[in-house]
């Protein structure tokens, strides 16, 4: 473009705000920090307002708004206005709390869209991104007394910060900039030196068009094809997304909100939370249960309070529970009848804590996605036969979408807690170690050279449960999480459960997640006859060893909070006898991941075929059964001898007790004098040896 045509094109933009700004004398900004998002979408702009804790919409611009495509929306903390690029001025525009229009020149704007951006929360600055040789990262002062006001200044080259993003926010008080790219990587961006870093992949991919912050520096991000927004937590070591809500979907998004805002509003709330304990998911914080009042025509019993919050449980007076009567009582293995009264037409899900545990499992789903009218509605539902006996939670869910999780917000409708009683049936539970106490594993990976000994390549806290009625198995939970990762190769965990095989696990009731997140692939793994739950394919996809940091928690100075848990829900499907399945602790193992070698003793990666187990457990059908043997194993498969030395060490240990593992290169015995001789005395001598009282405590790892 010619100098000329450049200076018109400028004279031009100066007389259209003028114009605009003529025409609006009475701009006004918004009178506070507002808690709902803002969204624009569609060729011809429509401005939509977000209650982000439920996903309800609506639209707030005017009709006739006549607006042509803006992206790069952003609150202003500083003036309190919106901003964002207009295609058709081909710059960047400023709206009120009218939603009134005032077009803001900036020189020597490149030609082309901007559909990345958000205002800076520490300084009152424009920062609009566009990858590509052409763009980049481009700060916009909006401070009138700033030198540089409205100058367009580069940043950094698209090509140099070249990242798959559709939006940013800024993170309420760390200065940073945040995005997820298409692939689901989470970017922490510095404005001010155009760099990037990688923190994590959140789990989620596809086009993130609206990204947010609230005040406690939870990000949310919407995706564009299905509207779904997802909740992550920047402040943990190793963020991932949770489902959050149900919101608009669109193929143009584009979202800002004011960062220093709470997620709900205290003074004027439209939200209504469950009552059940906040482990159930109630509280905001939690993720709980709630629904937007949307229109106010859909709700349970006579009326529906809104509320800034869950009262989980607390005592509080306040309790609009008015819509659902349990009409026969609750007994496993029954089936129960509950009257639900509906003010409109709508769905019902709901669920029972049968094993009351605290949660609603996947399998403790008794009601799903049931179509109910307006007034009441006589609902039959199965009580599980693994229900233990005594009281318990549950949950009911009315809302015009249909298929709900236990947790999570919703655009209408109301959540409603009752506490209820189970009676008393012939269902046994069996916990290993115990109810509310953790067992762990510790593996040394080098297998089949003894290798350094230190017993922290992989540990792991764990926690098995498992129900039966008269014999029949009807149920496992297997729970943990990763403590430590001392290891340098690559390493994959699971579960056999030796006498269980795959044709008799009720796959479609199955439940598996990973920091609380419900996993789309299944742990059970394929082909297989024996019923094996891969955890994980490799464990360094889920951890960080931590900045000056070699290992996972095995280091002095390394003692990062925990950062990957997991829980599997095993249903099983009839007839499963218990005298058939192994006792506890089944068979946790371990095995190379895909793609990476091992030792000198293997010529190349041997993949899943590589397992070890715990002293004299066999290995699993995928294990290549010549790997035994070599090196220093000394295996003896016809004496029932497996993954032993020719000492009777063992590769891997499980331990009845919350244990603190050795330091990294420290050989068990320095940490654990007792060891040796229980290993040696087949475990009759020095049985508490494991114990921190046992223990050289500048050995092991305490933080």
């Amino acid at each position: 473009m010619s100098n000329l045509i450049k200076n018109r094109a400028f004279q031009g933009l100066v007389l259209i705000s003028a114009v605009v700004g003529a025409a609006n004398t009475q701009a006004t900004p918004f009178t506070d920090c507002p808690t709902e998002a803002f969204l624009v979408q569609d060729k011809i702009a429509n401005l939509y307002g977000v209650q982000l804790a439920t996903g309800f919409y609506e639209k707030i611009s005017p009709t006739d708004w006549g607006q042509e495509k803006m992206n790069a929306l952003a609150f202003n903390v500083h003036d309190r206005y919106l901003y964002a690029f207009n295609y058709y001025y081909g710059t960047i525009v400023k709206l009120d709390s009218n939603y009134q229009l005032t077009v803001i020149p900036v020189e020597d704007m490149p030609n082309k869209g901007f559909y990345v951006g958000d205002i800076a929360v520490a300084e009152n600055v424009y920062y609009l991104y566009r990858p590509g040789n052409d763009y980049g990262l481009f700060r916009i002062p909006l401070d009138e007394s700033a030198p540089d006001y409205l100058q367009m200044t580069k940043v950094v080259n698209g090509s140099v910060l070249n990242h798959a993003i559709y939006d940013l926010a800024f993170h309420p008080s760390n200065g940073f900039a945040y995005s997820v790219d298409r692939w689901g990587n989470l970017l922490k961006i510095d404005v001010q030196s155009g760099t990037s870093e990688t923190l994590s992949n959140v789990g989620q991919s596809g086009t993130f068009g609206a990204v947010y912050f609230d005040v406690t520096g939870n990000l949310y991000i919407s995706r564009n094809s299905d509207g779904y927004i997802f909740r992550i937590n920047t402040n943990w070591n190793y963020p991932v997304a949770e489902f959050f809500a149900y919101g608009p979907s669109s193929s143009n998004n584009d979202g800002a909100r004011c960062a220093l805002a709470p997620i709900v509003s205290l003074e004027s709330p439209t939200t209504d939370f469950g009552d059940a304990p906040d482990s159930y998911g109630s509280s905001i914080n939690n993720n709980g249960a709630r629904h937007d009042v949307g229109d106010g025509t859909l709700f349970l019993g006579n009326a529906v309070t809104t509320e800034p919050n869950a009262y989980a449980d607390d005592g509080s007076d306040i309790n609009d529970n008015d819509g659902i009567q349990f009409a026969t009582g609750i007994e496993a293995g029954k089936t129960a009848i509950v009257e639900i009264t509906a003010s409109a037409d709508g769905f019902v899900n709901a669920w029972l804590d049968g094993d009351k545990s605290g949660e609603f499992d996947n399998d403790e789903k008794i009601v799903s996605e049931k179509s109910v009218s307006a007034g009441s509605n006589i609902v039959a539902y199965d009580v599980p036969t693994w229900s233990e006996s005594g009281t318990t939670w549950s949950r009911f869910r009315l809302s015009s979408q249909a298929e709900l999780t236990p947790v999570g917000g919703v655009a209408d409708g109301e959540v409603e807690d009752y506490k209820v009683d189970i009676a008393q049936q012939n269902v046994t539970a069996n916990y290993y170690p115990s109810i509310d106490s953790w067992a762990t594993l510790a593996f040394e990976d080098n297998w089949p050279l003894v290798g350094d000994y230190d017993m922290n390549d992989l540990v792991v806290h764990y926690r098995l449960s498992a129900f039966d009625v008269e014999g029949t198995l009807m149920r496992i939970k297997i729970e943990g999480e990763i403590v430590a990762i001392g290891a340098s190769y690559h390493n994959g965990f699971a579960f056999r459960i030796p006498g269980l095989l795959r044709n008799q696990i009720d796959t479609n009731r199955m439940s598996f997640k990973i920091n609380g997140v419900e996993q789309t692939t299944s742990a059970l793994e394929s082909n297989r006859i024996e019923a094996i739950f891969i955890i994980a394919d490799d464990l360094w996809d889920f951890v960080t060893a931590g900045e000056d940091c070699k290992y996972y928690r095995t280091e002095a100075g390394c003692g990062s909070n925990i950062q990957m848990t997991f829980a599997i829900e095993i249903p099983m499907t009839a007839n499963v006898d218990k005298t058939n399945i192994a006792n506890f602790p089944y068979d946790p193992f371990i095995f190379a991941s895909q793609g990476h070698e091992r030792n000198y003793l293997f010529g190349e990666a041997p993949e899943r075929r590589f397992e070890i187990h715990l002293k004299n457990q066999a290995p699993t059908e995928a294990f290549q059964a010549n790997f035994l043997n070599r090196g220093d194993d000394a295996s003896n498969a016809t004496n029932g001898e497996y993954f032993i030395n020719a000492n009777g060490m063992p590769w891997a240990i499980n331990i009845p007790y919350q244990w603190q593992h050795p330091l990294e290169y420290m050989d068990i015995k320095f940490a654990y004098p007792d060891f040796h001789g229980y290993v040696t005395s087949s475990g009759s001598e020095k049985t508490d040896w494991f114990t921190v009282e046992k223990s050289t405590i500048k050995n092991v790892f305490n933080q």
